[in-house]
Parts: C-alpha cells; sequence; structure tokens
C-alpha cells in the first residue's frame, strides 16, 4: 500500500501529538517496512519553516537524515508530471500534495477539509 502524507499529519507524527489510530498506525507501519509513506518536498520544506520558526519544537537536519535512511519513507521532488495533475481552487502547497498523490495513485494522509472535500484522490483522516 501506498500512502502521501500532508504536512500536518507527519510533523503531528513527529512530535507524538495524538492521531487516530488508522493514521498512527500506517507511520508506525511505514516504519517497520510493511508500506512506503511519500513525502513531498513542499511537505518537508514547510515542516523546516516551521522549525526555524520555532512553531514546532524540531531538528529538522535530524529529520533529514532519518528520512534519507530509511527506504519507507521516500521524498518525492516536484517534477513536471505533478505540475501537469495540481488541481484548482486549493492553496499551491495543497495543490502539489494532491497531485503528487494523484500522480502516485497513493491515498494521501489529511486532515484538510477542501481537500477531502474536492474529491480528486482517496483520503484517510487523521
Amino acid at each position: 500500500m501506498f500512502y502521501v502524507t500532508d504536512t500536518h499529519p507527519l510533523v503531528w507524527y513527529i512530535v507524538n501529538k495524538k492521531l487516530k489510530h488508522d493514521v498512527d498506525k500506517i507511520f508506525s507501519g511505514a516504519e517497520k517496512g510493511e508500506w512506503t509513506v511519500f513525502i513531498p518536498t513542499i511537505a518537508l520544506a514547510e515542516i523546516r519553516y516551521l522549525a526555524e520558526h520555532k512553531k514546532i519544537e524540531l531538528d529538522f537536519p535530524e529529520l533529514l537524515r532519518k528520512i534519507e535512511a530509511s527506504s519507507d519513507f521516500v521524498p518525492v521532488p516536484l517534477d513536471f508530471q505533478t505540475i501537469k495533475f495540481m488541481p484548482d481552487n486549493l492553496e499551491i502547497h495543497d495543490q502539489i500534495i494532491v497531485a503528487t498523490a494523484k500522480v502516485l495513485n497513493a491515498k494521501l494522509i489529511t486532515r484538510d477539509r477542501k481537500i477531502r472535500e474536492l474529491g480528486v484522490v482517496e483520503c484517510v483522516m487523521c
């Protein structure tokens, strides 16, 4: 099974904020090698911004090292194919994240109501 994560669910998982059981199981399952969670690089950029501006307490370089060492948390760069699938009516960051899930034919882990209501990709709510 393949998943793409929105920024907030990944942050909440990293900082041990309570997630719905199903979502927590997805992230912990990826840590065990049971499935893959793709991380759009725009989400990593947002996390870096949050850490730099002290909105979350996180060692960003350590996060990058952990992701690099993992084969089941996979960064996905923005590319031309993703741009072609960007939906309308969302913020640019969300457009990229949704398009990434669409291109990878993966379920999107998100809490964002606008994304879920758009119905472009299958969502798992956190």
